[in-house]
């Protein structure tokens, strides 16, 4: 049991190193980053594993690591002095290197153990600061309990960091933004959460829900049921007030994706996802938290949503992305070339012909597609016909995180005081359900 509970506690904090990558959109204040690269560079390496996951020896040539290392956000010499050899040393990547140049490469994610938990191992690989660690397990505590700020940094202290210590970490998830704060009048304090309490093993969003006020309930319980039936739902077809919809955006209720197209005007349409749950989070060798279901879902119905049909589309996504998995490929058509390089980038699918000529999709990551087929059964209920050729009119550009839609909202005025209400009530669930000396 201990083992388990131990396990269990990596896990969490393996995601908090995801948590913290996710929110590294160029936006972090410079004095912070230079506190916390041990931290950004893991999430980075990390990123970077993902992308090259199922990809065979022969395909990761030199070349190739390095593009998608630049995807991730890492440099050649970041890659070759840092990255690399951190991967290495946690088991997560093996490579060779002749002379200063990489010369070749073999990953091993989720081999030698789940993707959150070799985050952890390659954190630990790059030597992290006593703040950085401090910074990690308050990202982890506010991730699974919405506590006072004299609790949290008391849950830290129990963790073994000096008050200064504990204190500096907490400081930095503020800054970093990972993690937020709202005031509690009645207690004369803040409390401290992040946007992803809400998907803690702890908590179940809709019995939760059930337990507010009439007036809090009604607003809030048919946007996530809508959210939970049917991920990659269309934001224009939820159905809710719009500020209470934004509201629940912002503080992790809904995880809101977006695809922006290449086209004059830039086309976009943004997904609503229920956040992610842990325990279901645990069974896989990957995580969500790095959105890579949500953004393969999103491409796929956007290219069934916004390309026109006179130009080509996908007529049924259901029937493309079944063809996808049962063949392996499907094609060809000549806009595969074009329209599925933010996929690509991922390491996703991989695109399979000739620059300006017809092209095959293929697929590399099957759970991510197989999942994101139950996903797509589960949003287009009800429709009929089909195409395995994906062809779109509008190539998706820009792919916009539920953390980069969090900060695009802004302040809600109104609209946030009904999440906040929500949020003082879910610390006393959690507290009521659970001692504090269990919870954390």
């Amino acid at each position: 049991m201990i083992q388990s509970e131990e396990a269990a506690a990596k896990r969490r904090l393996g995601r908090a190193v995801v948590f913290v990558h996710e929110h590294d959109t160029g936006q972090i204040p410079r004095p912070v980053t230079v506190e916390v690269e041990a931290l950004l560079m893991a999430g980075k390496a990390m990123d970077l594993a993902a992308r090259l996951k199922n990809f065979s020896s022969p395909q990761l040539t030199p070349a190739v690591v390095t593009e998608f290392a630049k995807q991730s956000g890492i440099g050649q010499r970041e890659l070759l002095q840092s990255a690399l050899p951190a991967l290495k040393q946690a088991d997560v990547i093996g490579y060779t290197s002749n002379n200063g140049q990489l010369s070749g490469i073999e990953e091993f994610v989720g081999v030698t153990g789940s993707l959150v938990e070799q985050a952890l191992r390659v954190m630990h690989a790059l030597n992290p600061s006593a703040a950085e660690l401090a910074l990690l397990h308050s990202v982890e505590i506010a991730s699974w309990a919405p506590l006072t700020e004299s609790q949290h940094l008391e849950q830290l202290t129990r963790r073994g960091f000096d008050d200064t210590t504990a204190a500096h970490g907490y400081r930095l998830a503020l800054a970093i933004g990972v993690n937020k704060r709202v005031r509690a009048t009645d207690l004369n304090e803040d409390v401290v959460f992040n946007p992803y309490v809400w998907g803690t093993e702890q908590i179940t969003i809709a019995k939760f829900l059930k337990s507010l006020p009439s007036s809090e309930r009604d607003v809030m319980l048919g946007i996530c049921e809508q959210a939970s039936d049917r991920p990659g739902l269309a934001l224009p077809s939820l159905i809710g007030n719009p500020q209470a919809v934004n509201s629940a955006r912002k503080v992790g209720l809904l995880q809101a994706a977006t695809v922006k197209s290449s086209a004059t005007g830039a086309v976009a349409q943004t997904y609503v996802f229920s956040p992610l749950l842990e325990t279901e989070d645990d069974k896989l060798l990957t995580t969500e938290a790095l959105h890579q279901r949500k953004q393969f879902v999103a491409h796929i119905l956007f290219g069934h949503e916004k390309a026109k049909a006179g130009g080509g589309r996908i007529i049924d996504p259901v029937v493309l992305v079944r063809a996808l998995v049962n063949r392996g490929q499907v094609g060809p058509a000549t806009n595969i070339g074009t329209d599925y390089h933010l996929l690509e980038a991922q390491g996703i699918v991989m695109v399979d012909g000739p620059p300006g000529g017809r092209a095959f999709l293929r697929m590399v990551k099957p759970e991510i597609v197989k999942d994101g087929l139950d996903w797509l059964e589960r949003t287009t209920v009800g429709r009929t016909g089909g195409s395995d050729s994906p062809k779109l009119l509008q190539s998706p550009r820009v792919f916009l995180t539920p953390e980069q839609d969090r900060a695009a909202l802004g302040d809600q005025g109104a609209a946030d005081e009904v999440t906040r209400s929500m949020l003082l009530r879910l610390r006393k669930e959690v507290q009521s359900a659970t001692r504090q000396d269990r919870v954390i």
